[in-house]
């Protein structure tokens, strides 16, 4: 029969390029030819073989056949197994309804289009707006927790480090040690913060602020970057400047850092609280525009320019603050949880760094060390706290908006906004 012979000729071609291939493949040719005809598929080398049992042949089915051959490009390096996967890779997972094309965040999609997320967003109020970024995958996720790292390690560990190190075991008179301090300190700041200047007056508008396409008009965030960096570049000089250098001003960069961006995100959720008008222009807010919680600012900056997200990222924020209630007490709340604990902290760190009963070298420690601790137990709060309000903004808005309601909306692809 012609399928009994295609399949001998099959076991031979195996038989030949594997070891003990003599009486292995006098048996594979025997069991073939006493076979029935190749009725339900072909052959399909078994994965269960040893090195004692090379040429083991079994007949699969042709449904058989295509799972594990799917199985085996998806993943060919994994065993085998009859347990089902805990986590499907992305071709394998369910498709869930959408809520926007995930292009709308891309550069070049915002290029092409003639309209913005918060008009898609705005002519489709069953959908609950979606922010075109994540921390789940992708390299600008990366490259904010790296620079986050950097930033610690330049402005804790590094002002501590050298300064114990060089007073006690080097000997090394205090103005040597604040020069070498000063020259390094807030190195990888300075250079991000040149970047995302740049970003901003680049002839191209995609980092910029939405309402405004001037060249000049900074964000929120670059301005508290730069009262921020004056002001500790202030001390730095003033305390550094004398031959025997004043410790105690030099204990006052880490909480004039909490005084800056504290202070300032303490300022715009007053304003927001009060219900006062934008004095000047705010990241987004014009002038005369009503004033968001200062979170909202940090956030829509950051990720706009420092992660390279863009506008797309500032429309689709603002869509979602506008739409979503718990949204927007979400950033209430975080704003006052950030701005008070910081002011305090301040206040408490500079009573610390001016009394007399602390020893000046015990306050430097402290005063350099404290803040960014507070920041990491603080960020690690802030993602517990964010992710339950979020899944609980998203089952609110799903009993608001059941399933049916979203089926017109899904058949209208953002292509054409």
């Amino acid at each position: 029969m012609p399928g009994a012979d295609q399949d001998t000729a099959a076991v031979r071609s195996m038989s030949e390029d594997l070891p003990n291939n003599a009486a292995a493949a006098a048996k594979a040719k025997a069991k073939a030819a006493d076979t029935p005809a190749n009725v339900n598929g072909g052959i399909a080398m078994s994965h269960h073989g040893t090195a004692s049992l090379p040429n083991i042949v079994t007949f699969a089915s042709s449904m058989e056949t295509a799972t594990r051959r799917a199985s085996q490009q998806v993943n060919p390096e994994s065993p085998r197994t009859d347990a089902p996967r805990r986590s499907l890779s992305y071709a394998l997972r369910p498709q869930s309804d959408v809520y926007y094309d995930s292009r709308a965040g891309t550069r070049k999609e915002w290029k092409r289009r003639d309209r913005t997320l918060q008009d898609y967003y705005g002519n489709n109020p069953q959908l609950l707006p979606q922010l075109p970024f994540t921390w789940h995958h992708g390299w600008k996720r990366w490259r904010l927790f790296l620079f986050a790292i950097i930033v610690v390690i330049d402005g804790s560990v590094v002002p501590i480090v050298l300064y114990y190190a060089m007073r006690y075991a080097g000997h090394v008179p205090g103005w040597i040690i604040f020069a070498v301090i000063t020259t390094i300190w807030g190195g990888p700041t300075y250079v991000e913060f040149g970047i995302r200047t740049l970003r901003l007056i680049k002839k191209e508008r995609f980092y910029r602020p939405l309402g405004t396409n001037s060249r000049w008009c900074f964000d929120t965030l670059n301005w508290t970057s730069v009262l921020t960096i004056t002001a500790v570049t202030a001390l730095f000089i003033v305390g550094s400047a004398p031959h025997e250098v004043w410790l105690r001003v030099l204990c006052m960069p880490a909480p004039a850092i909490l005084y800056s961006i504290g202070g300032v995100l303490f300022l715009i959720t007053l304003y927001h609280a009060m219900d006062w008008r934008a004095p000047f222009r705010l990241s987004s807010t014009g002038k005369g525009e009503k004033v968001l919680p200062g979170v909202y600012y940090f956030i829509e900056d950051v990720v706009a320019v420092n992660a390279g997200a863009g506008r797309p990222y500032r429309e689709a924020l603002a869509a979602r603050y506008t739409a979503s209630p718990r949204f927007r007490r979400m950033l209430f709340v975080q704003s006052l949880f950030w701005s008070i604990p910081a002011l305090i902290l301040a206040a408490g760190l500079t009573v610390i760094a001016l009394i007399h009963p602390i020893p000046a070298t015990v306050a430097y420690g402290i005063c350099w060390a404290v803040p960014f601790i507070w920041c990491a137990l603080w960020c690690g709060i802030t993602i517990k706290w964010c992710k339950r309000d979020m899944v609980r903004e998203r089952e609110e808005w799903e009993r608001k908006n059941p399933t049916e309601k979203l089926e017109a909306a899904s058949n209208e692809p953002l292509a054409g906004v």
